[in-house]
Order: C-alpha cells, then structure tokens, then sequence
C-alpha cells in the first residue's frame, strides 16, 4: 500500500498507456495488418501523453465502449503529463538553490528539533537570512513554514550523503545545524563533512547527539581533534532539565532534611533529569530517588548503579531505590511508592515525565485527589511541550482546589527546548564564527 502511494503516478500511466492501446485496437480506427495495427496504437497510446491526440485524430463512433474508454485516455494523459512537468519545475527551477548563495544557514531535519531551531534563526538572525533546510520526508507537517518564507529553500534527499550537502552549498554557508535525534546519522554527517576536502572556509557545525555517554565520549575524545574544532556537540533536553534543576534550586523546593524524587516515566526527558538529580554535588545520603515505569529501554539498565560498585559509573551521591515496573495510573502501585516514603520530613518531588501532556497531568491530579495520604502531599512537576493547550488550563482549574495547583508546576518544554537551542547555537554562533 505504501509502495502504491509512493508510485501512484507511475502506476496511473501504466494502466492509461495499455488502457488506451487496447481502446485504440477497438475503435476501428486502425487498419492494415495485425502487426501494423499493433505498432500504430503503442504509437498512439504513448503520443498521448506529449501530443495529445493530434497524431490519432479523435473517435468518431461515441456509443461505442472503447470510444467513451479513449476519451477518457485523451484527457487523463496530458493531465498527467502536465503534473510531472509542474512537479519538475517546483522541484528544479522554482526551489533551486541559487549557486552564488552564501552565509547561509542549513538545517538537517525538521522534525520537533528541527522546526524550533528555524523558528530560532528567523527570530535571532537577520531579516531574509536565507535558510536552507534538508528534509527527506515528503509527509512532514512542518514543511509548510517553509512555504510562506521567500527566504528558504528545502532539499529533498538525505543529509548524510555529501553531494547532498554540496547541493546545499555547505561550503559557502556560515553554519550547519544537523538536529534530528538519529545519532548516529548525525555523527556520520558531521565527519562525511569534515573529510570533506574544500578551498574555503568551513561552516560552524552544531550537531545534536542525545545519548548522554555517547556527548560525553565524543566531547572528550573525537571532537578534541583539531579538524573539529568548529563542531560543537549539544543536547537540547540536558540543557532544559538542567534549567529545570536550577529552578528548582532558586525557588527553594528542596529540603536540608533531604528529599524524594520520584520519575514517573524514564525515557530521555527522565534520563536526563536523573543524571541532574543524581550527580550533582548537593546530593546526600539523605536524598532518595524512586523511578516507577511501565518498562525500562534497554540499553539503560540500572543494575550498575544500583550495585555501586561500577567501575563505569562514579558512586552516586544518593540512594536509589529499586525501580517500580507497572502502570503507574493504577493504585495498586501507588500505595507500593507511598510505602517507600517513610520519612515524612523529607519533601517529595514528582517529575512526571512521559510524552504525554494530557496523561502527565491526569496522573498528578488523580494521585492530588486519590492517591495515598503520604503521596498526595508531594510537589508535581508535569512535563508538558505546549503550554498553552486549552485542555490543559481546563484541568487545572476544574479539578483542583486553589491549594492543590499550587502544588502542580508545569514544566514548558518547548520554551525550555527553545531557551536551550538559542543557548548552544545562535549565542555560541558568534564565538564560533569568530573563530
């Protein structure tokens, strides 16, 4: 099905090609030998699609079956012809980028990250700034920012191929942001282009990697090289938990007596929180950490922690509990996590961290009205990407008494993932450019 969405078109001429050949047998408007007949219609049935029927004429007998089936060929072959031809123009012609473009930005990716980081470069960057944007599918929403800017142009094809940077003209733009969450497909990238032999002056190279370890290997080792010294490696969810934290910190949520964080969910955004929350000098034997989720990803397997004997891992600087694996919606294992809070004086701090809006907020406000007396006390902090979605103020306010959203907090992460992407691109831009 996907390959048929894919060739829609192709396959159409097919079945109009052999479609009309067999209308034309049928018509009568052929004649001499079966062989000159055969010839003269493949002719006709393919004259279609550039000439029309100009070469064949046009049938006569309109009652006939074969007659109303050719008319139909007549008309749907130039039109498709006519498509092909407007799709060739907006692609190479119209959306061609100019050959003596210049200190331009190229965005690789235009996904969550992506489409941030153009709206970025359009607020910081100068009016017009041209912004060449790589994208290989065709399906992404975002695409259609692009097509009100004058200033843009998008490339269809995969940015880890070189010729596809060269058409984007890398060695003539100032930067080059490769911003998709493929990691791998973003190292590869960044060293097909440092390979990359050129006369002119290379572009600064931003390259987002979101495995923790794997930014801290290559800042340490790779990216020391002298051949990278214009790539800076960045992580736009460690530096928005990392402002989560600082706030945290200034709004004087801890306690001296010590705390409980609990991490509802551990994907990214709670992996990210972790290595905050866990490492961090403030840390005390006092402070615990509880993470519940349906499942843990693997490749995150907490047993070193947890065993702090890790020759891989520095010692925590708290205790982490064994992880609660179950729905975290049920009851059943809220009461489980209430029993882990035997110390009533230390303050409890819920990330609910899925990427979910509606299901993070649903879950701290039927814990707030439902849950056990020990968990109902905790501060939430409710990861949400959009902060303004109506749905979202609605539950606040209907569900939840005054003293109860006060101890609800949303977390905006696309303010916070934008604050981030401005911090490591467009303010270290400049110390790059200079260099």
């Amino acid at each position: 099905m996907r390959r048929l969405q894919r060739y829609w078109r192709s396959t159409l001429i097919v079945i109009v090609f052999w479609t009309a050949f067999g209308a034309f047998l049928g018509s009568g408007m052929l004649s001499g030998t079966l062989f000159h007949r055969v010839a003269t219609g493949l002719y006709y049935a393919g004259a279609l699609f550039l000439l029309g029927g100009l070469d064949a004429g046009l049938p006569h007998d309109v009652n006939a079956p074969s007659t109303i089936i050719l008319w139909v060929c007549y008309f749907v072959a130039p039109l498709l012809t006519a498509s092909f031809v407007y799709d060739f123009i907006q692609a190479r012609i119209l959306n061609r980028i100019p050959r003596r473009l210049s200190g331009h930005t190229i965005i690789c990716g235009l996904g969550r990250n992506g489409r941030l980081i153009y709206e970025l470069a359009r607020q910081s960057l100068p009016k017009n700034h041209p912004i060449v944007v790589i994208e290989q599918n065709e399906k992404n929403p975002h695409l259609q920012i692009l097509e009100k800017d004058p200033s843009a142009w998008r490339i269809k094809n995969d940015f880890t191929q070189m010729p596809v940077l060269q058409s984007a003209r890398v060695e003539q733009a100032s930067r080059i942001i490769f911003s998709t969450n493929q990691d791998l497909e973003n190292l590869n990238a960044v060293v097909a282009l440092q390979s990359f032999a050129s006369k002119h002056k290379k572009p600064a190279v931003f390259c987002h990697l979101g495995d923790l370890e794997m930014l801290d290997n290559f800042s340490r080792t790779l990216f020391r090289e002298p051949a990278y010294e214009r790539v800076h490696v960045f992580n736009g969810y460690q530096c928005a938990t990392r402002r989560l934290m600082h706030r945290i910190n200034s709004e004087k949520l801890l306690s001296d007596s010590g705390n409980v964080f609990i991490l509802f969910g551990y994907g990214r955004f709670a992996r990210m929180l972790f290595s905050h929350i866990a490492r961090v000098t403030e840390r005390t034997p006092a402070d615990e950490i509880i993470i519940v989720t349906e499942k843990l990803a693997s490749g995150y397997d907490l047993t070193a922690l947890l065993s702090d004997h890790s020759e891989t891992h520095p010692a925590l600087g708290c205790h982490l509990h064994q992880p609660i694996i179950g729905d975290m919606h049920n009851p059943e294992i809220w009461e489980q996590l209430d029993s882990l809070l035997v110390n009533p004086e230390k303050r409890v701090i819920a990330f609910v961290c899925r990427d979910h809006d509606i299901a993070n907020l649903d879950l701290a406000i039927s814990i707030k009205l439902r849950g056990p007396q020990q968990l109902q006390k905790a501060t939430f902090i409710c990861r949400i990407y959009a902060h303004t979605v109506k749905e979202i103020n609605e539950m606040l306010d209907h569900r939840l008494t005054p003293n109860q959203t006060h101890d609800v907090i949303l977390f905006p992460l696309q303010a916070e993932l934008k604050n981030a992407f401005d911090e490591e691109i467009f303010s270290a831009a400049s110390a790059s450019e200079a260099k």
